[in-house]
């Protein structure tokens, strides 16, 4: 599934050793979004994507992440205040994980603002990975997270790596949209925690009517999709 990224790796590679004059360490390219609702109804963003302009990056452009977050009323804001915060132009076409803190699946106002955000942001990535998390996404968008890999891709090969759930199975930000519009939709959405300054993820959220509810444990929650295989439906 990320083979077309890694070969725009390449590319970004190619050119940050200098053989074009463009300059990418201007655009951001967000592989991880981080959003969370605050007191007073306003909402704070968080975003991960590559860091172009490291010393590094010309020999890997995927090993390093650079960050930002900011608090909005309206999460349309926040690309929009990243850019001229940053001056970098950010393209959302290339996301791999939302990360949604619970309070955003209230079945209410919150849950009505992250909806009317992808259906504005047309270059926001549906296809990518949901995660929800409670109270650990400024650990989790820190420099202080140790992974091998931009932590979009490393979330991302952790779901795409579990062999009880197809990956065609997981939960995407179309399927979030999807339930929006059909309520009664149950969703089973991993919980990233930090574990020893790692991401993690050891328990799932069942969701319905986008609204975050019970927890379950990884075994429960693979005896469920080992069950659907059974009886034909993986979704």
């Amino acid at each position: 599934m990320k083979k077309w990224f890694l070969a725009a790796a390449a590319c970004l590679t190619v050119l940050l050793s200098g053989c074009d004059k463009n300059e990418p360490e201007n655009d951001a390219f967000p592989l991880a979004l981080g959003i969370e609702a605050e007191d007073g109804g306003t909402f704070h963003m968080y975003m991960a994507y590559p860091d172009l302009g490291d010393a590094d990056a010309s020999e890997n452009a995927l090993a390093k992440d650079a960050f930002w977050d900011g608090t909005m009323e309206s999460l349309t804001e926040g690309t929009d205040r990243m850019s001229r915060s940053s001056n970098r132009n950010v393209d959302m076409n290339h996301l791999k994980v939302l990360m949604l803190d619970a309070e955003m699946l209230d079945g209410g106002q919150n849950a009505e603002e992250l909806i009317a955000f992808f259906r504005e942001k047309r270059d926001a990535s549906w296809n990518a990975y949901v995660f929800l998390t409670e109270g650990e996404m400024q650990n989790l968008f820190s420099e202080e997270i140790q992974t091998d890999t931009c932590m979009g891709l490393y979330l991302e090969d952790i779901v795409e790596g579990w062999d009880k759930i197809k990956s065609g199975s997981l939960v995407t930000v179309g399927d979030l949209v999807s339930q929006y519009y059909n309520a009664t939709e149950q969703l089973l959405i991993p919980e990233v925690t930090v574990d020893e300054d790692t991401p993690a993820v050891e328990t799932f959220r069942v969701t319905e009517g986008m609204t975050a509810g019970e927890r379950m444990s990884m075994e429960d929650v693979f005896a469920v999709y080992d069950s659907l295989i059974i009886y034909g439906d993986t979704k």
